[in-house]
């Protein structure tokens, strides 16, 4: 702020300088001109990166705020909501309030505190000039107030099209395996290009409105510095003020017009961004799931059911009336058709789903009055279908707690699969997930077994964990989890009846209800509901002596494919990349270039533009001979004056050019990661998280378009000046901050790089967590998985700030 603050105030007194310096030219002022533009313009670039710096931070900040408001939703609510959309509100909303922050607000910033020096020097240049200048930005203000509000409705419109965009995006890369099989690619392009086509449209809308609100903002402000321009060439003719005087007033208008100009030309972006922070405070002020609550009883739970009654909120009722009692110490098995109720009740259990209050009992104390956190880290659940989280084997087991060492092992050991663990790549440490290695449906199991061990549970809850397995795999398993279950109470989801045969009790469920409850060797050979679903599948109990398989010295997990690994695919290395931005260039035309060749005519005729500076400089030596520059000042008037009509123009299309070469892209990646070929297995949420890091690339044509916009403002000065050196001095400025950039670019492209590969692993991480968000739940690892994913950002924080 200090920074910004002194070069404002060099800026104000430089154009004292440069007003005095037209009217007497001295080496002196020649210095103190030099002075004023060099360290102001130092110590802006000072501020600016300071400010960059502090607003990364502040962006990791607010990422981390939005990771706990996601990882405290209620299971129900978060499961409800699409993964891509979610990766869209943390990762893409926080990284454009970021760039607007960094860039728009740093504009208001620059306003305040390098607005007042121009104010006070205009004023005591021409006194009207303290009540000019407010009144015109005022008028500014008032201007284009009336469109602020429908800007923010319609951004908030386009908002929602990128989300779903994004959202079938990260949903289509995360089934790319079974659109190969099923030949679905046509139909995800097409789903993914009809939700382009609406981004196009709701686009379309936003930008219009913007160029109305810059078309109003640029033609007053501008305006302004015409009448300035007027009113000071009369003055001069008049004899009533100097050129010096003049030459000041034109220059501190024309700063404070720049600066108006361009805060007003951002309003619309600043407007985008308050509809990114609207979602945000949406997402922040989400209801969180309920802390607090009596602490768990101690020793081994029981489980009691009381007159329970359930309904999905858009069904019937999938419980009603279930009295059930699941004594501490032993296990009970759900058994019933499908639809009966079996997992429902199970989840009621852990508070998957909320149960009505006195219905569900653990160790005799009401499940809603528990600790919420105390009653998952309890209560561990094992579903058909065990979920992997992006990293190590051990991580796994843990789920990101920091456990005293050797206390995986030992559950591995327990569990009887030290050699499976042995037989890994790499043990422990071997990588899990997409990018890694790949588990069977047996080997999930066993993670999901070793959680429980690592975390002593008190009771399990098995949802049919082995309904996925082969016989063998399934004996294996059925092993771990007797050793699971020992001295635990138990509630076995019983799919397979063979499951019931390591229940002490087993409960038979029809349409809501218990119809049957006892021991379980007695309900087997007593007539009822259990007895015919055991004749319906022939599993009739077995006779004495006969003895059931238990799989004992078959493998457990899968073999290991072991050799040279086949290569991966050649990749193209395509176009360069000034040929790459070339060609995007070209790609609308309508868009690109012409939108291009609008800005460059608008910048020859814009308040620095060489055509206005020409007039500018023939009008002041005319008066300084004693001339009166009436055409002169007509063709600077008109100049002004057609400047921000021409920029409104090129606003209203090259931002589709923009959006146009980010769709691309990404359309692009779509195809590639579900075309017919093999693949490097990389993650999802890495995939998409690269895809939206797409606007670097529409950022470079932006540069290139600004570069080829400079030097021909080189050229023209250089030719409408007659001289070289005129053309020259800003060449060399050109070519001097060229080779800044040479010199800097290795560095800045290591922290680009670094940057985007930080952004992709955080993508990974992240959708890797939303995707086994009801394990880490259940499992009550939020806060373990939710500083885990702290550590990743606080990387992606450390790359962004080199």
């Amino acid at each position: 702020m200090v920074a910004t603050a002194v070069s404002g105030l060099g800026q104000a007194l430089g154009t004292v300088a440069a007003g005095r310096l037209a009217d007497s030219p001295a080496v002196r002022l020649v210095v103190v001109f030099a002075a004023c533009v060099v360290g102001g313009a130092l110590l802006d670039t000072l501020g600016r990166t300071v400010w960059a710096t502090v607003v990364d931070r502040a962006e990791g900040r607010l990422r981390v705020d939005l990771l706990d408001a996601v990882m405290h939703q209620p299971l129900a609510a978060l499961t409800e909501q699409a993964v891509g959309e979610i990766l869209d509100r943390v990762d893409d909303d926080t990284h454009e309030l970021g760039a607007l922050l960094r860039q728009n607000a740093w504009g208001l910033i620059r306003l305040m505190l390098g607005g007042l020096p121009l104010l006070v020097v205009a004023g005591l240049t021409w006194w009207p000039a303290w009540l000019l200048l407010p009144v015109a930005a005022a008028g500014v203000l008032l201007a284009i107030r009336p469109l602020l509000a429908e800007l923010s409705d319609r951004k908030v419109i386009e908002e929602i099209a990128w989300t779903d965009h994004a959202a079938a995006m990260e949903e289509g890369v995360a089934a790319r395996d079974d659109l190969r099989t099923s030949l679905g690619q046509a139909f995800l392009v097409r789903r993914c290009a009809e939700l382009s086509a609406t981004v196009h449209a709701r686009f379309h809308e936003v930008v219009v409105l913007e160029a109305r609100i810059s078309r109003r903002a640029g033609f007053l402000l501008h305006a302004l510095l015409a009448a300035a321009a007027v009113a000071g060439v009369a003055l001069v003719v008049g004899g009533a003020e100097s050129t010096a005087t003049l030459v000041t007033l034109f220059l501190v208008t024309t700063t404070f017009v720049g600066q108006i100009d361009q805060v007003a030309r951002q309003i619309p972006d600043l407007q985008a961004g308050v509809g990114a922070l609207i979602r945000l405070r949406a997402l922040l002020e989400t209801e969180p799931e309920p802390v607090g609550g009596r602490p768990l009883p101690g020793g081994v739970l029981g489980i009691e059911l009381r007159d329970l009654h359930f309904a999905y909120t858009e069904g019937s009722f999938a419980l009603r009336q279930v009295d059930l009692v699941v004594p501490p110490g032993t296990t009970c098995a759900l058994v019933g058709r499908s639809g009966s109720g079996k997992s429902t009740l199970a989840s009621l259990i852990s508070r998957a789903v909320e149960p009505e209050r006195g219905t569900v009992l653990l160790g005799e104390v009401d499940v809603l009055d528990l600790d919420l956190q105390q009653l998952r880290a309890a209560v561990g659940v094992v579903t058909q279908r065990t979920e992997i989280l992006a990293g190590t084997l051990a991580e796994n087991i843990a789920l990101f707690t920091d456990l005293a060492p050797g206390r995986v092992q030992a559950a591995v050991d327990e569990l009887g699969l030290t050699d499976w663990v042995v037989g890994l790549p790499g043990g422990l440490d071997t990588l899990l997930g997409p990018s890694g290695t790949s588990l069977s449906a047996g080997e999930e199991q066993l993670v999901a077994f070793a959680r429980l061990l690592v975390r002593d549970v008190s009771v399990v809850v098995l949802d049919e964990a082995t309904a996925r397995m082969d016989p063998v795999t399934e004996a294996r398993v059925v092993a771990a989890s007797q050793r699971l279950l020992a001295g635990r109470t138990g509630l076995l989801v019983a799919h397979r009846l063979t499951t019931t045969a390591r229940a002490d009790h087993v409960a038979v469920l029809e349409a809501g209800r218990v119809v049957q409850h006892g021991p379980r060797a007695v309900v087997a050979r007593e007539p009822g509901p259990f007895r015919r679903l055991l004749e319906a599948s022939d599993q009739t109990p077995a006779r004495p002596g006969e003895a059931t398989p238990t799989g004992h010295g078959s493998a457990v997990g899968t073999v290991r494919r072991t050799g040279t690994a086949p290569p991966s695919p050649e990749v193209e290395a395509g176009p360069g990349l000034a040929r790459g931005t070339w060609h995007a260039l070209r790609i609308h035309p309508a868009w690109g270039l012409t939108s291009a060749a609008l800005f460059l005519v608008a910048a020859m005729c814009s308040a620095y533009g060489a055509v206005t500076g020409w007039l500018w400089g023939h009008l002041v030596v005319q008066l300084q001979d004693g001339g009166r520059p009436w055409l002169l000042l007509a063709g600077l008037v008109g100049s002004l004056l057609v400047s921000p009509l021409l920029l409104a123009e090129a606003i209203a299309r090259y931002p589709r050019w923009w959006i146009s070469v980010m769709l691309r892209v990404r359309a692009a990646v779509l195809l590639g990661q579900t075309r017919q070929h093999r693949l490097d297995p990389t993650p999802p949420g890495e995939v998409v998280a690269r895809a939206m890091d797409a606007d670097r690339f529409a950022r470079y044509g932006d540069r290139w378009v600004d570069f080829v916009v400079g030097l021909s403002i080189v050229v023209a000065t250089g030719v409408a000046g007659a001289s070289a050196l005129a053309g020259g001095v800003l060449l060399a400025v050109m070519v001097g901050s060229a080779a800044v950039s040479a010199v800097g670019s290795p560095v800045a492209g290591r922290s680009a790089a670094a940057a985007s590969a930080a952004r992709a692993r955080f993508g990974r991480s992240l959708v890797s967590t939303l995707d086994s968000v009801r394990t880490v739940k259940l499992a009550a690892a939020t806060p373990q998985v939710h500083a885990h994913l702290r550590r990743v950002d606080y990387g992606r924080i450390d790359a962004a700030v080199r």
